[in-house]
Parts: C-alpha cells; structure tokens; sequence
C-alpha cells in the first residue's frame, strides 16, 4: 500500500501511525509559478525553471534531482492500493486535481486508489488519529477522475476565464469550488492591480513595520481556510519589494527565509493600498499562475465575480 499525502507535515505522523503501508509526500506547491499540461521531462523542466529563478537554486542541480527522483506517482504501479491524503484548502485541491488528471492518463497505472479527504488539518493531527481516518477512504470514482482532469487542464491553460464555472460547481469535488475561487482573487484586483495574498499583506503592514514572521502570522490570520507556507509568503514579500515604485521594503538581518528583520510599507504600498494607484501600471510585474501568464500584455482581472481582460 502506497499514503501520498499533502506534505511532510503529515507524511510524519502518518509513519507513526502504525498503518500499513509506505508513505511519500508530493510537495511542490502547485499555485506558484507556470505550470504545464506534461509529466516527465517536460514538466521537469518547466518547474525547474521557475524554482531556480524563485529561490536562487541550480536550475541544472533541480533537474539532476528531479530526473533522480521521477515521477513520484509511477510508484503505485508496485502496490495494490493507493490513498491519496488531502484537505479542502487551495494547496491541496490543485494536488487533487493535478493527480486526479494523472491517473485519467491511459498509462496510468491500473490499481485501486482511495482518498481521504475532509476539513481537518492533517498536518496538525496526532499519530493516533490517522487509524480512524483511514478506515473512512472512499475509492476514487471515474467520475471523480473526469472532473479532476477537467479543472487541471483547464487551470493549465491560458485563459483563466475558464476557471469560473469550477469556482461555482466541480461535481464530485466538492471541496474545489471554494478553492477555486481563492485561485481566482490571486489574479490582480480589478481595482488596484493586487492580488489577495498581496493586499492583505499590506493592509497588516498599513499597521506599522513588522518582523517577517509576524508579518507572515498576522496575514495568514486573514484567510479562511490554511494554504500558504512560508516560502510562498517570501515569494509575495520579494515580488512586492521589487519594481520602480515598490510597494514595501525589506531590511534584513540575515540571508534567509523569514529572517529576522523589518517589513515595512511604502508611500507607494499606501497608494495602491487605497485604490488610488495601480500596483500593476506602477511596476509591470510578471509571474504565472497556472497555465496564464500575468504580464502587462496579458492584463487579467479579477472583478470579484468574474475575469476580465484589461485594456492595454
């Protein structure tokens, strides 16, 4: 038997759990960056790219690594049973629909898959409490396969208008609308060119200066569901510091992830931060999100109810 789970937060206890099994996580964190419709090679190395760019690895290193490793879900051709082991948060249900198109795949391999999925954080429970969720799995259906492949190869498209109607009904996903439609208020607001995750960080930072983690506590306390890590909360602290005109800035007291040190908004973030600027006419960022890619020729908006495509 082969548990997949959401990360290493809940492959741990999962281990020590005493069920049968093997365990393995899947922790590449499918909301940053581009994405492509590929497994293999092809999506090797479109990761690989944007991790190197991101976080400042060897692009050739995080290839060597990946081509090491392999497609981690080819294992389950070795087992009789596989459990795929998820939340109802953003982070989790772009997995599922991710392994979901994967196993619709015609060499996919043929044996029986079983998921446990429900609202609880399964990072955060107890060795103990792993038993009883397991005996709960249901077996993936072909419906559910239909619909996952449906959402994952539209979010690897480049038109993330085709993402509404999955933010408002996926069928038997049912987790995925509400996860959705977090996906789309990344997209720039129509009103100041922010992202979610972009205008709640400021908004803490409108507060006063912050540390980083507390700046990373304070805005994860805005969501309603748990789906950022630390990592993709440097990602946004970086790109918002970044840009002729930046939004905050950052002073550091060592050269790592959440380091200690000061966040602070700029005359610029306060600008933006009260509609009476435009994050995306100020700086011209750039970054993917699935298969789109948000740049100044490719102006998507997010209205709050639907995607627009803004006037150049």
């Amino acid at each position: 038997m082969l548990h997949v789970t959401n990360g290493e937060a809940t492959r741990g206890p999962l281990e020590q759990s005493g069920l049968p099994g093997t365990a393995m996580s899947w922790d590449d964190v499918l909301h940053e960056g581009p994405i492509v419709l590929a497994a293999g090679e092809n999506w090797y190395r479109v990761r690989a790219a944007y991790l190197a760019s991101d976080r400042g690895i060897s692009e050739d290193q995080l290839l060597r690594d990946f081509r090491e490793q392999g497609d981690r879900l080819a294992a389950a051709a070795s087992h009789d049973e596989v459990v795929f082991w998820f939340e109802h948060d953003l982070h989790d249900q772009l997995l599922l629909i991710h392994h979901l198109w994967w196993l619709s795949r015609p060499e996919a391999p043929r044996t029986r898959y079983s998921i446990v999925i429900g609202t609880d954080y399964l990072g955060l429970l107890r060795p103990p409490q792993f038993p009883a969720k397991f005996a709960s799995r249901r077996p993936i259906t072909p419906e559910d396969l239909a619909a996952g492949a449906a959402a994952w190869t539209t979010f690897c498209g480049d038109d993330p208008r085709l993402w509404v109607p999955f933010a408002r009904d996926a069928g038997p996903l049912v987790f995925l609308p509400r996860a959705m439609h977090r996906l789309l208020e990344e997209l720039p607001a129509a009103s100041n060119g922010l992202a979610r995750s972009e205008r709640q960080l400021l908004e803490v930072l409108s507060e006063g200066p912050r540390p980083p983690e507390q700046a990373f506590v304070a805005a994860s306390r805005l969501e309603e569901d748990i789906w950022m890590g630390d990592s993709t909360f440097w990602t946004i602290v970086t790109r918002l510091a970044a840009g002729p005109h930046p939004l905050l800035t950052v002073v550091r007291d060592e050269p790592t992830r959440l380091a200690s040190g000061t966040v602070t908004i700029t005359g610029a973030g306060r600008q933006v931060l009260a509609g009476r600027a435009d994050h995306v006419a100020l700086n011209a960022p750039s970054r993917g999100i699935g298969g789109t890619r948000l740049s100044p020729g490719q102006d998507w908006r997010w209205t709050g109810s639907s995607v627009q495509r803004a006037a150049p």
